[in-house]
């Protein structure tokens, strides 16, 4: 169960990085996005979201909303395509519709998201629950922008968080200092990578300082 307080931590830690965007765009890899990275994988998925028109308020059709995420998606391929400098920003499609979230779909979505992304953690990690709070707030962070991913498979090789293998051995084995040195994701900020480290060595036991010997001089 998250609590309370874990959770406006939680909320807190991906506000820093989550940006909310209130209209649909295309990510860096052609998926239609809305809100703090929340993926609308196909037009039943968005016409799931609560939609309004920027300039009257008034609530998006079913029909209107599909409209605009065929619109969308049809430019899918070109923009994964592009080289890193040539894709366009989420700015870019901002007057490509005047379909708008309200703030408090973006709250539902982003909340909606983690609490899925709970349920992920638990099956990767056994012991979730009982890890330091500094760990889960990492560990949401990394899964929510890099998503669980599968098992590795013979056909397959693990994805998504699942993939950081010598990062989660160290996290099940409890080294937390370990783990910060194998948390770095690409792709993002620096920083970003900086904060899941420092969060991860928080959860480090103390070292030790070692004893100091003192010589008596007769």
């Amino acid at each position: 169960m998250i609590g309370f307080e874990l959770m406006q931590r939680i909320r807190s830690e991906l506000d820093r990085w989550e940006r909310p965007i209130r209209w649909m765009y295309l990510d860096s890899q052609g998926l239609v996005t809305v809100g703090c990275g929340t993926m609308l994988p196909s037009a039943a998925a968005a016409k799931r979201v609560s939609f309004v028109h920027d300039t009257n308020f008034q609530v998006a059709t079913a029909a209107e909303i599909e409209a605009a995420w065929n619109s969308l998606h049809s430019g899918a391929a070109t923009q994964k395509a592009a080289a890193p400098n040539k894709k366009f920003s989420a700015k870019h499609y901002e007057d490509k519709t005047d379909l708008r979230i309200t703030e408090a779909s973006v709250q539902a979505l982003r909340d909606g998201h983690i609490n899925a992304d709970y349920v992920e953690l638990k099956k990767i990690y056994l012991q979730f629950d009982s890890f330091p709070d500094d760990a889960k707030i990492a560990l949401f962070d990394m899964i929510y922008n890099v998503g669980p991913g599968q098992n590795k498979t013979r056909q397959h090789r693990a994805s998504g968080l699942r993939n950081y293998a010598a990062m989660n051995a160290a996290i099940n084995a409890g080294k937390w200092s370990l783990a910060a040195d194998r948390c770095t994701r690409h792709g993002i900020p620096p920083q970003r990578n900086r904060r899941t480290a420092e969060l991860f060595r928080n959860c480090a036991p103390p070292q030790a300082k070692p004893a100091v010997s003192l010589r008596v001089v007769a």
